[in-house]
């Protein structure tokens, strides 16, 4: 479906070529069509030429034209109509009009005609040159009449169309019509023809258009699942330059450039966050040490007392700090171990419900579980994972608000949700409350504890047990978080 869809550039391709090719077969059939026609109607115009002219090579009487329309209709072959129609005059007298001519054609209606076909016909004014003598034949000594000029015309007439050829000497006038009911019938089939392949030649032409599209975009489409395939592990991904058209060269150098950067980067900040996180446990254990040895050396009550204790509780939020950012650099590295064993998420789930009692203080916490739900998972990092979910829940209630917390199966997996009263998380929060040291615009205030990491940290915990963490909804007042690990 995805490659249907409207703005995919293969469609676009396949759809251009098939407007681009139907308009050129359009105009190459249109262009064909009318040669075809001329050509045709050439042909025609010569046949009636070669029977016509020969006829008038002597001035003739009235028989000559029967004999000659009988071998027309020979001609013709034995039709029920006649293919050939004819109409002779000789000066100033109808010599002979077929019995068949059309009352809607008249003879008299054409154009008179004036020009000879040979260069020396007689000029006006000139001597009309004297007919042949009947008693010899035609030669030098005896020469032809001189032809005129002969001119076409198409014209309908008797429920039929004629193609009427008009030719002539200086004493005789020839008109022979000729039936264009076959090349009419010819003309439509072959123009049916041609409408009925243009749909066939332009699928045709859309395929090729998309299987050339899909070759040309071979490089993109390698590109494109190169970098689907980006995660924090896979950085060292790159496509070669060799296996793709030049054009696409360029476009594969600067990729593989960009994630040498982007790699190069990825591990001198992971490195740096692993290194930092590790390089603070030493002094801030030694500052936790002497606060609370400081802490215990000064009276009760005192201001001494209550300053170290500010300051010791700033130490563990240090060191919760980066322990969760040791943690995380492991995880973007793919260094993150599981001690995975099969448990059974009610118990762990059981677990949660009991320190959360302890935690939510005037909370109404409710539960929903189904028994046996079996999984393979670090049981200690999974329940850090949901103590996060049910941490978020209690700081971001509302006083004397709800908790609930569901497990049960679908589709082959345990699913945990996590939902809480509360202010909801607007829509483009939503899509940033996984991100690292993010917090939403009314958990700002140092009432409500926290850096920002504890969902980000969630979530790494669930993906390396092959599983997801999502904001499932935020309405007014409710939100739930859903957690999905396959079952055992």
């Amino acid at each position: 479906m995805n490659l249907l869809r409207l703005n995919s550039f293969r469609l676009k391709i396949a759809l251009l070529s098939a407007t681009i090719s139907g308009g050129l077969l359009v105009a190459v059939g249109i262009l064909f069509w009318q040669l075809t026609y001329r050509m045709d109607l050439a042909r025609v115009d010569r046949e009636i030429r070669n029977l016509g002219t020969p006829q008038l090579e002597r001035v003739v009487g009235g028989d000559h034209w029967i004999r000659f329309e009988s071998a027309l209709g020979f001609v013709a072959g034995t039709n029920a109509t006649p293919s050939f129609i004819l109409w002779v005059k000789n000066d100033e007298r109808v010599m002979h009009k077929s019995s068949q001519w059309p009352a809607e054609i008249d003879p008299e209606s054409f154009p008179k005609l004036v020009e000879y076909e040979s260069p020396d016909g007689p000029k006006p004014g000139e001597p009309l040159p004297p007919p042949p003598r009947r008693s010899e034949q035609i030669s030098p000594k005896n020469p032809a009449l001189p032809r005129k000029l002969p001119h076409f015309y198409t014209r309908a007439g008797g429920g039929r169309t004629w193609r009427i050829g008009v030719m002539g000497t200086p004493y005789s006038t020839l008109i022979i019509g000729a039936d264009l009911n076959e090349f009419t019938t010819g003309m439509q089939e072959l123009r049916k023809a041609y409408l009925a392949a243009i749909p066939v030649v332009l699928l045709l032409v859309s395929a090729g258009a998309w299987l050339i599209a899909s070759r040309a975009l071979r490089p993109v489409t390698a590109l494109t699942r190169t970098v689907e395939g980006i995660t924090a592990s896979g950085l060292d991904q790159r496509l070669t330059t060799h296996a793709h058209e030049a054009e696409f060269a360029r476009l594969v150098t600067v990729f593989n450039e960009m994630m040498d950067r982007l790699e190069k980067s990825f591990h001198q900040a992971n490195r740096f966050s692993a290194d930092a996180s590790h390089e603070l446990k030493t002094p801030l254990t030694i500052l936790q040490g002497e606060l609370e040895d400081a802490l215990q050396k000064a009276p009760d009550g005192s201001e001494q007392q209550r300053f170290y204790s500010t300051l010791l509780e700033e130490i563990q939020r240090l060191k919760s700090i980066t322990q969760k950012l040791l943690f995380l650099s492991q995880a973007d590295s793919g260094r993150l171990n599981l001690d995975l064993h099969r448990i059974d998420l009610g118990s762990l789930v059981g677990a949660i419900l009991e320190d959360a009692q302890i935690l939510a203080g005037g909370l109404i916490i409710e539960s929903k579980t189904v028994e046996s739900v079996m999984v393979h998972a670090d049981a200690d990092l999974l329940h850090q994972a949901l103590q996060n979910l049910v941490n978020n829940a209690i700081k971001y209630n509302q006083a004397g608000g709800r908790i609930v917390i569901e497990l049960e199966r679908e589709n082959g997996h345990a699913v945990i949700r996590v939902a809480n009263s509360g202010v909801q998380i607007g829509d483009a929060e939503q899509v940033k409350v996984f991100e690292r040291f993010y917090r939403a615009e009314h958990s700002h205030s140092r009432k409500i504890d926290g850096v920002g990491l504890g969902l980000s940290l969630a979530r790494e915990i669930v993906r390396a047990h092959q599983g997801s963490l999502l904001l499932k909804s935020s309405t007014k007042n409710w939100t739930v978080f859903e957690i999905q690990i396959p079952l055992v």
